[in-house]
């Protein structure tokens, strides 16, 4: 009976089974997200040179770790928008904003970010409405994608931890303390996204929030993890990308500039705090399972442990 079953375990090939999984999975979570071509067509071109940022782990090893992590995340993400929108009515609710920042913001000159509309047409509205709406979410997919497919853990774990996953508790305080509205809605003008809202308390939830910008921490995390990459060709898509993110809650009238400056300093002391993270949480992990992920044999060195 082991004997039949060692044959079928070495007969099949686990790899291109982990392969269509692992395509499948990515296809599902750009289902889940509404991606439209230009989403995947950004990931394609951000996937080009993902050789250069491979490390040498067989598949087969990668897969059984990676695999459930990207289904974890996955769940998650299905999960979580729903679970943001419980928190920000029950904030709304329960009325816990202490400071009252609409009149101050406004009152700054140039920081209602007037001047990143000097130059506007309609297209380039719905260019950037379509970055606005997916950028949120698709910055952060697409590294995690990419760093899926480069066979490190590591770097899915930083992306996820830069993400959401640290920033969403983080920033919670903020929200809670901080009542500041979107920019067009305190001057009084049209909302540039076309949202309908079909109750006033569901547009007074979506407007608050501001401080800081967690689209702009959101897009800031994952450009400053992109740098770290070798391929020139991701870096230069993601450092692109994410700064049209960030420029289009300006252009849109939503955020207010020292929401964007403090989304940018939030954003590169979450990347810090989750390097640290993962640094420390490394060494927790038992010596048989790095083994089993390198495929290397543990070298005793007096009290201490190598990968030989």
């Amino acid at each position: 009976m082991k004997d039949r079953a060692r044959v079928w375990l070495t007969s099949n090939d686990w790899t291109m089974y982990g392969i269509i999984a692992s395509i499948f999975l990515v296809w599902r979570i750009g289902v889940a997200g509404g991606w439209t071509t230009e989403c995947w067509i950004l990931l394609l071109v951000c996937l080009l040179g993902v050789r250069k940022d491979q490390i040498d782990v067989d598949w087969k090893r990668f897969f059984v770790f990676a695999i459930p992590l990207l289904g974890v995340f996955y769940y998650f993400y299905g999960s979580g928008n729903g679970l943001w929108w419980k928190i920000a009515n029950w904030m709304f609710e329960n009325n816990r904003h202490p400071w009252t920042w609409d009149t101050m913001m406004r009152n700054i000159p140039g920081n209602d970010a007037a001047w990143a509309r000097a130059f506007h047409r309609a297209s380039l509205d719905r260019i950037m409405v379509w970055i606005y709406n997916y950028g949120f979410v698709l910055s952060l997919w697409i590294c995690i994608v990419r760093s899926f497919w480069t066979k490190s853990i590591k770097k899915m774990m930083s992306y996820a931890l830069s993400g959401h996953i640290m920033q969403f508790p983080l920033i919670l305080p903020f929200y809670n303390l901080i009542l500041l509205r979107e920019v067009w809605w305190v001057k009084g003008q049209p909302d540039l996204l076309g949202r309908v809202f079909a109750t006033e308390n569901d547009k007074l939830v979506a407007v608050m929030n501001c401080f800081p910008s967690m689209h702009t921490s959101i897009s800031f995390a994952m450009l400053l993890l992109a740098l770290r990459e070798k391929d020139r060709i991701f870096k230069y898509m993601m450092v692109t990308y994410c700064a049209l993110i960030i420029f289009s809650t300006m252009y849109l009238q939503i955020h207010w500039v020292l929401d964007v400056i403090a989304g940018m300093a939030f954003a590169f002391g979450t990347v810090k705090l989750a390097d640290l993270v993962i640094r420390l949480a490394t060494r927790l992990v038992p010596a048989r399972i790095k083994s089993f992920y390198s495929g290397k044999k543990e070298a005793v060195y007096g009290k201490g442990t190598m990968a030989a």
